[in-house]
């Protein structure tokens, strides 16, 4: 007989890993003639579903919808000091294309649009309306196929059978009540754990409460299903202590009210010195090591972008200024120094020194010049001009948490692996749940893999579930 379940599956999480997910399980098993019981979770209410997800702008590193940028594996291996897992990126890389023209035949579109990045280094294709256009049209898809999503509910306990296979889930509902649900398997797609001030505080350190989500969706990313599924015996993967970052208005209401036009002038701390090579790179590939150093090394974890009107002579500045609060602007720099609360004499130091020792050369705002500032410290390595026009400029910078980097341990099939590495049977795992990334974030690649292995997983585990019957039945 036919063990009775409530779900054949049960994915946990409505963002775009989730969503894919549990759309490409019902589509495999709908090729194969079978029925699947399919439940979607998600602890938050219907609109607000979705995680970090609802929120991105959702950049891909690919040179078009079918290819990946160049040198995409190296530069996610390298990035990583060669820790990530080798066989899960390139796998990632081989599936992109294919996953995304999966994506597109579902009506979303993809295209360059403007980004943050003015002189970006790497192509960055995006989808038109960002990553809520891509779970708008991947859950109605999965609801059309009969997959239940299921809103405000937090799932908190995960039980397995004498067999050490997946079995039941304790998931607390709107009211405080908790229901049981046997299922076959599930897949854990419920982001990291940046929206849980202990768990930011174990793994992350002192003063970790401070950093900022980068959009309210990371909220609801509390971390649980990590914990449940290390609690029995699942292996760990990417790195616990680190995370993505973002440079940041704290002014701003916005989701990610990125300040990205930093590398054409300088950074203060709110001492009214410099602390970081503002030109060393192009945005796109520094911003997440400014951040940090603006939360471990800046007092009070804030620092100031100082800039006068050349800035507005860069073609589409305001793209990397997603901001919407206007600059502190002022005559002077003494006068603008006393708006935002920093030394007048310690500026005005800062920023003659800097102009000192700017070098002859020519300004190119799209790719790295060579026009440096020397005989300082630090030095600047692109982008050097004279600050001396004012009015002058200044806009705050704080470091904001885009997502967690440490997960579970995952195969290229996205099934969760225990601490000897043998899959834990009907338990899978995909996007920022699943432990990636090591030091530097490869850009554009979180939204990418978490499409690529929440289908992977989803059509996995309609074979792993259609097994498992048969076990039952004989």
């Amino acid at each position: 007989m036919v063990r009775e379940v409530d779900y054949d599956l049960v994915v946990i999480g409505c963002g775009v890993t989730g969503t894919s997910a549990a759309l490409a399980a019902a589509e495999r098993a709908k090729e194969q003639g079978k029925t699947l019981k399919i439940a979607l979770l998600e602890r938050a209410p219907y609109e607000q579903r979705g995680g970090n997800s609802r929120w991105t702008a959702a950049y891909m590193r690919m040179e078009n919808i079918d290819t990946p940028a160049e040198n995409f594996i190296d530069d996610m291996l390298n990035f990583s000091d060669n820790f990530s897992d080798k066989a899960y990126i390139e796998t990632l890389a081989k599936e992109a294309g294919p996953t995304l023209r999966w994506v597109e035949s579902k009506g979303v579109e993809f295209d360059y649009l403007p980004t943050m990045f003015l002189t970006a280094s790497k192509p960055r294709l995006l989808p038109i309306g960002g990553g809520r256009a891509i779970i708008d049209a991947l859950s109605l898809r999965a609801r059309a196929l009969g997959v239940e999503i299921l809103y405000e509910s937090t799932v908190w306990n995960l039980g397995l059978d004498e067999d050490g296979a997946v079995e039941t889930l304790k998931v607390r509902i709107k009211d405080g009540s908790s229901v049981t649900l046997k299922v076959n398997s599930v897949i854990l797609a419920s982001g990291g754990f940046q929206g849980s001030q202990e768990m930011m505080a174990q793994y992350i350190g002192k003063d970790a409460h401070k950093i900022p989500t980068v959009a309210e969706g990371g909220l609801f990313n509390k971390g649980e299903m990590i914990r449940l599924a290390l609690s029995i015996g699942a292996k760990s993967a990417g790195q616990f202590d680190s995370f993505h970052a973002e440079t940041v208005d704290p002014r701003s209401k916005r989701e990610e009210a990125g300040v990205m036009l930093y590398p054409y002038g300088i950074l203060v701390n709110q001492d009214g010195k410099r602390f970081t090579d503002e030109g060393i790179a192009t945005i796109d590939e520094q911003y997440e090591e400014v951040a940090r150093k603006i939360f471990y090394d800046c007092p009070n974890h804030v620092a100031y972008m100082i800039t006068d009107q050349q800035i507005y002579n860069i073609p589409n500045y305001e793209d990397a200024l997603q901001t919407e609060v206007e600059a502190f602007e002022a005559e002077t720099l003494e006068k603008l120094a006393i708006k935002i609360k920093i030394s007048p004499e310690n500026l005005l130091k800062t920023v003659t020194q800097f102009n000192e020792a700017v070098q002859p050369g020519n300004f190119q705002w799209n790719k790295k010049d060579n026009k440096k500032a020397i005989n300082i410290t630090p030095p600047k390595s692109n982008w050097s001009i004279p600050i001396n026009q004012g009015p002058f400029i200044a806009y705050p910078i704080i470091c904001c948490n885009v997502f967690t980097n440490g997960g579970l341990a995952t195969d290229t099939n996205g099934r969760v692996l225990s601490n000897d590495d043998i899959p834990i049977p009907g338990l899978y795992a995909a996007g920022e749940t699943a432990g990636l990334y090591y030091g530097k974030y490869p850009g554009g690649t979180s939204v990418l893999r978490g499409l690529v292995y929440g289908k992977r997983s989803g059509e996995h585990v309609v074979d792993y579930v259609d097994v498992k019957k048969e076990e039952f039945i004989k």
